[in-house]
């Protein structure tokens, strides 16, 4: 793994888990019903009278909890709009609200977020994001249109938003009664450090945290409209995992011999390509797997093929790695990962491990090609043992290609800033529903080796919810066999 800084948030029982694990397991509370009315949209919220009132309060973390500065959001629909309210509990006196629209950072201010998906049951919903300052700025930056009408009021303990999308105009989709979308709606609180979301809280990115917005032409019985928009995991494809029957694994990076022969106590080994055919079949023989690191959304410093990769296909630099992002889109990019592979696969490993699928969250364009490379990897070596890195937002797509996602920097991380290791609590959101259909789980966290208390607690995290544990140094070239 590229083993890049990675924040993430806090822990449960597994029994607490598992009531929060399937995507849109949803509550009737999940459901905000965006009713027939014509609303004024002139930062006057008495046209909202009597429409109800959807609480923003869980924060922003795993597992979330009540923030002190509460909000609360309304939701109607005419022929020509999709009408919203954010109404944010805040003293005037702390309200951020300075940033032109244009303004590439404008998390810096005070934020109210919202998140369509219309088309919530295909496969990979497309979202939609917008952004919206309480001085009522659209901001440009990162969402899908600023074409809809906006109007805002800063009172002296709060602060008000309201917003009209125009419904089947532009990036708008129709809507009417019966249309359900997928809906997340957040809230910045910048001089509080407090990030609530709708409809639960938890890791803003997690794809359990969108709820559904109904439009409905009178209000219904929420129990009835949960029955109506549950969708059930139970029946979704099983992923078929060839390593599904492994309980440990390992990464390790040297090149001791002696180090590298010890990987036979682990089910599953994730090393750098160069082993040799003789220490391959050891390992073999011992039933340990063995897979090979290869990058395919960055450009490692030194990697054989870098005179290939064309200056174009260049996205940026991971300044961490002095490693270059790769616009993996490109067909000659595709092909150099599927022949590289192949190559490590005619040596001797099992198969591959897939790093740096990250680079899809900083640079979208290379979402697609991502996907198309791990396709085409599956397809061409179809015997093969493939495991994915992260990637999360990927994983809709890719799921069904792997065998296994590693969750890294699940329980502990190294912070690039600090130089030192830290603790975090990753969501296991973002991998339970894929592993509810069989997908396995690595999750890898990094610690002193000397750190048994971390350790111990990694481990322990991540068996609480199903997930595979291995804890390593930043580098990767010291082997922990814990007795745990």
């Amino acid at each position: 793994m590229h083993r890049k800084t990675l924040i993430g948030l806090g822990s449960l029982t597994l029994s607490c888990f598992l009531s929060l694990a399937g995507a849109q397991n949803l509550k009737p509370e999940y459901i905000a019903q965006a009713t027939e009315k014509t609303i004024s949209v002139d930062g006057d919220i008495s046209d909202w009278a009597g429409l109800p009132r959807y609480t923003i309060e869980m924060s922003n973390g795993f597992p979330s909890v009540p923030v002190g500065s509460k909000g609360y959001f309304q939701v109607a629909y005419d022929q020509n709009n999709l009408y919203l309210v954010g109404v944010f509990d805040q003293a005037k006196e702390t309200v951020l609200a300075k940033l032109a629209e244009d303004a590439p950072e404008w998390w810096n201010d005070d934020v109210l977020e919202i998140y369509f998906e219309p088309n919530r049951t295909d496969k990979v919903p497309t979202s939609q994001h917008f952004a919206i300052s309480p001085a009522g700025v659209r901001f440009k930056n990162y969402t899908a249109t600023t074409e809809y009408q906006t109007a805002s009021r800063i009172e002296d303990n709060r602060w008000i938003v309201e917003a009209a999308f125009p419904l089947g105009k532009g990036v708008f989709a129709q809507a009417g009664d019966g249309t359900a979308w997928n809906l997340k709606v957040g809230r910045e609180h910048q001089k509080a450090g407090e990030y609530p979301l709708w409809p639960m809280g938890g890791d803003f990115n997690a794809e359990t945290n969108y709820g559904i917005l109904a439009f409905t032409k009178t209000q219904q019985d929420p129990q009835v409209l949960l029955s109506k928009y549950q969708v059930a995991q139970e029946t979704a494809t099983p992923i078929v995992s060839r390593v599904s029957d492994i309980s440990s694994f390992a990464t390790y990076y040297g090149k001791d011999a002696a180090t590298i022969s010890k990987l036979s106590n682990f089910d599953l080994a994730i090393t750098q390509p160069g082993l040799s055919k003789e220490q391959l079949t050891a390992l073999h023989e011992n039933g340990t797997r063995v897979v090979a690191y290869l990058s395919i959304g960055e450009l490692d410093p030194g990697s054989a093929w870098a005179s290939e990769v064309k200056d174009s296909w260049v996205l940026g630099t991971n300044a961490n790695w002095g490693s270059r992002f790769i616009n993996a889109s490109e067909a000659g990019w595709q092909d150099i990962m599927v022949r590289e592979a192949g190559k490590l696969i005619a040596q001797g490993y099992d198969g591959v491990f897939l790093d740096t699928l990250d680079t899809a969250d900083l640079y979208p364009q290379a979402a697609a090609g991502l996907v198309a490379t791990v396709d085409k990897l599956r397809k061409t070596y179809p015997n093969a043992v493939i495991v994915q890195n992260r990637g999360f937002t990927l994983l809709k797509q890719t799921a069904e290609l792997v065998d296994a996602v590693m969750f890294e920097g699940f329980s502990s991380a190294w912070d690039f800033n600090k130089k030192e290791y830290h603790a975090v609590q990753g969501d296991p959101n973002f991998v339970a529903s894929f592993a509810k259909r069989g997908l396995v789980v690595l999750a890898q966290d990094y610690a002193n080796p000397d750190d048994t208390a971390t350790i111990t607690n990694d481990y322990v995290r991540a068996r609480e919810f199903g997930f595979i544990p291995y804890v390593a140094n930043l580098m990767l070239d010291q082997l922990y066999i814990p007795e745990l």
